[in-house]
């Protein structure tokens, strides 16, 4: 197989190759739903904070980790038992007849296309934070965090595994416009949120403006269809194509004693939301039912600091061999190759020295309703919607969770529909400052086709009080009052003399 044909192939794979290695995390239901999610809650609707019972909360970390994909999986295995062999993981590719698969080794295969495939890489580190309440209605708090994200949506047939690997000779394929896309960066934010207890109904409004250090970002993509057609030897043809990438290249030294993490780009970012809740009358801090609604992610980064934006396009037939394309330690001579070879100007595709890339944005609905003490049923719809040019993609999610909810523990099981393909079933439960879960448990007990995992976890400080006389007498004097609600009751006024 020549090398251009080559790139091809290990382009269409990459995220696929990604699998033994990342498995990062989604929405984090079991997290971010409940009443008492505070600041964690806030990712999802800002006004969320509005509605939690405690008054304070610092946030000491936070992590989410998910993977999903369409393209590859493996084989009759569990997330912890590709763990304990990820050295051992083998593709379908190397099994033959004289080379079959060993007891202890794990299988990595490929899909065939027929459904549409995707990838998506999130995760997340939520540093130090807190919230606090102050004047009755009104929490203000901080936020920090690290995230990385990688996606690709529609990925075409032809660039299937399967199918890339054994093109042809002298047959023209159309490959329709994909993408790849992928940034790390850093947020630091502050966080507002209020709460109007006027009227039958409660309402809050919540905003989280955070500013976006970027550290990495690249993102190609095949802006129309292009003609590929692989011919005898080392040639490959292409005709007609629109093409464009961009990248940050202060950590492409081709030597990995010199990468770090660094910002190389400055964006912003707000997330908004707004809530309406039915109150319950003898638990002021309680609601039958809450309403959200949210725009998350709403952002973007411009990397300008040592980073590259190119264009490749033409119209005509242009053939290329192996020799266009020499062995390279260094990837930035690689990218003045593709330029030479495509445009006959080996700086002739750089556009800019500099480009934007947006965050996943999305559009977000939650419904939570109370069944009965302590039992509460949520719902969550979070629909992606690309704002900017080259933005990061999230998935599609729907979602119902089920909880028990106390103060001290709480625990819940979210079934949630991913991109409308894959259901999963989740399970997460909060022990005082501890909480932990997973929206896909299925991925750590069963030995099953493993497309992907998540797992999250986070420790904070909950306000808290003991003052339990206290608490009892005012709750008989709520009752006394005919169920009036403390809010209520400082409605009427004293006697003045």
């Amino acid at each position: 197989m020549h090398r251009f044909h080559f790139c091809l192939s290990a382009t269409a794979v990459a995220v696929a190759c990604l699998l033994p290695n990342l498995l990062f995390s989604q929405e984090q239901l079991g997290m971010r739903l409940e009443r008492y999610a505070g600041i964690w809650g806030a990712t999802l609707n800002p006004s969320q904070t509005a509605f939690n019972p405690n008054n304070w909360e610092v946030n000491l970390v936070a992590a989410d980790l998910f993977f999903e994909n369409r393209y590859a999986y493996l084989r009759n295995t569990s997330l912890p038992n590709a763990l304990r062999n990820s050295g051992k993981i083998v593709s379908v590719t190397e099994i033959k007849p004289e080379r079959p698969l060993a007891a202890d080794e794990v299988l990595l295969d490929f899909f065939d296309a027929k459904r549409r495939m995707h990838a998506i890489v999130q995760g997340r580190v939520n540093g130090p934070g807190f919230s606090f309440r102050f004047g009755g209605n009104n929490v203000v708090g901080l936020v920090t965090s690290v995230r990385t994200g990688l996606s690709s949506y529609k990925i075409p047939e032809v660039l299937a595994y399967r199918t890339i690997s054994d093109l042809p000779r002298n047959q023209r394929f159309d490959i329709p416009s994909t993408s790849l896309r992928g940034m790390a960066w850093s947020e630091i934010g502050l966080h507002y949120s209020h709460k109007n207890t006027d009227g039958d109904l409660h309402t809050a409004l919540g905003v989280t403006p955070r500013l976006l250090l970027g550290a990495e970002g690249f993102f190609t993509e095949a802006e129309s269809n292009f003609d590929y057609t692989q011919r005898q030897g080392d040639t490959t043809a292409f005709g007609r194509a629109r093409w464009e990438y961009g990248l940050t290249t202060r950590n492409l030294t081709g030597t990995g004693d010199s990468v770090r993490y660094r910002t190389q780009g400055h964006g912003f970012g707000v997330d908004l939301g707004y809530s309406w809740a039915q109150p319950l009358d003898d638990d002021e801090d309680d609601y039958a039912w809450r309403l959200g609604v949210s725009l998350i992610d709403v952002g973007f980064i411009r990397y300008n600091n040592l980073a590259e934006r190119h264009r490749i396009e033409f119209d005509t037939v242009i053939t290329v061999t192996d020799a266009a394309f020499p062995a390279r330690s260094d990837p930035r001579e690689r990218i003045t190759d593709v330029s030479q070879a495509f445009l006959g100007d080996p700086a002739k595709s750089l556009q800019a020295r500099a480009f934007s890339m947006g965050l996943p944005t999305a559009l977000s609905v939650q419904f939570d309703v109370r069944v009965t003490q302590m039992m509460y049923v949520g719902a969550l719809w979070v629909q992606r919607i690309p704002v900017f040019s080259h933005s990061l993609q999230r998935p599609n999610t729907l979602a119902v969770v089920p909880r028990f909810e106390h103060r001290w523990v709480s625990v819940s099981f979210p079934v949630v529909l991913n991109d409308w393909q894959s259901l999963r079933l989740g399970l997460a439960a909060r022990f005082g400052f501890l909480a932990f879960g997973t929206d896909n448990l299925n991925s750590f007990f069963q030995k099953d086709r493993l497309t992907g995992s998540d797992v999250y976890i986070g420790l904070k400080i909950n306000g808290f009080s003991l003052h339990f006389k206290e608490k009892e007498k005012a709750y008989k004097g709520r009752k006394s009052s005919g169920g009036r609600s403390r809010q209520q009751l400082r409605k009427i006024k004293c006697y003045e003399f």
